[in-house]
């Protein structure tokens, strides 16, 4: 097209135009893939008439029989016919003939050596190409990774920004919270920090549970213990004071009994 000759072609392509390096050249391995410098072949074997005979040429050329040119295209390119004689007469062929032959075949190499050079030149950008896609994949299962990573710290950052607020609140209005003994958090209602460990620390909350259980039924057993030994004293106070009841009144009897003694008998000295 137009645009064709503003595209920068790898060397050996200039343009529209094809040009082979010359055998030791300078151009020679020139392009992405290194390809064996280009010169035309020698040609010494002769036509082979009745081969060629039973090709069909106008049936190849309606039926665009691809597959019969690339069966007879090594033989048509590289065989001689500059020896061949008419076999009617045995005349030497038609040099115009001859010359137009030769420039066909020369044109095919030509063709067919640009052909593999393109190949090879195709499969080394096609292995360029695969390289780059696997960097490329492999770039974006880093940049996934990487975004993953991002969203992770923005979503701590978010959670300490909200716990700074919650405590620069706390610390502002100066109120009584409850912190998690497991964690950073805060909360300013005991039922909140209940959920909190029944949800986040269900674990730790059933070992707290029986260890606060263990210390309930320690202290329950000291305190039956204490019941136990108030009521024996008790009991013994008791036992004491009626004792001492008791023989405070034989006491008071005893003194009764003498003083009324000592009353009788100083009633009967008097009387004497």
């Amino acid at each position: 097209g137009p645009g064709l000759s503003r595209v920068s072609l790898p060397q050996p392509f200039t343009e529209r135009a094809y040009y082979p390096p010359a055998a030791g050249g300078a151009g020679a391995g020139a392009g992405p893939a290194a390809f064996p410098a280009f010169q035309f072949r020698g040609r010494h074997e002769g036509p082979d008439w009745r081969r060629l005979s039973a090709v069909d040429v106008g049936r190849v050329s309606r039926e665009g029989d691809v597959a019969a040119l690339q069966e007879h295209l090594e033989h048509v390119t590289f065989c001689s016919a500059e020896r061949e004689r008419c076999p009617h007469c045995q005349g030497p062929a038609d040099p115009l003939l001859l010359k137009l032959l030769r420039l066909a075949q020369l044109c095919t190499e030509y063709l067919l050596h640009s052909q593999e050079y393109l190949s090879a030149q195709l499969g080394s950008l096609e292995e360029a190409l695969r390289a780059a896609q696997a960097q490329r994949d492999q770039l974006g299962k880093e940049v996934a990774q990487r975004s993953q990573e991002i969203k992770g710290l923005k979503e701590e950052c978010r959670r300490r920004k909200k716990m700074i607020s919650t405590q620069q609140m706390m610390l502002e209005a100066r109120a009584s919270y409850h912190q998690c003994q497991f964690c950073e958090k805060a909360f300013m209602n005991y039922s909140f920090l209940q959920s909190h460990m029944q949800r986040r620390h269900p674990l730790e909350e059933s070992q707290i549970e029986q260890k606060r259980k263990a210390k309930t039924d320690k202290l329950q057993d000291e305190i039956d213990k204490l019941k136990e030994q108030l009521q024996l004293t008790k009991s013994q106070l008791e036992a004491e004071q009626q004792a001492n009841m008791v023989r405070f009144s034989k006491n008071l009897v005893d003194q009764r009994a003498k003083e009324e003694s000592n009353l009788s008998y100083c009633c009967v000295n008097k009387k004497a």
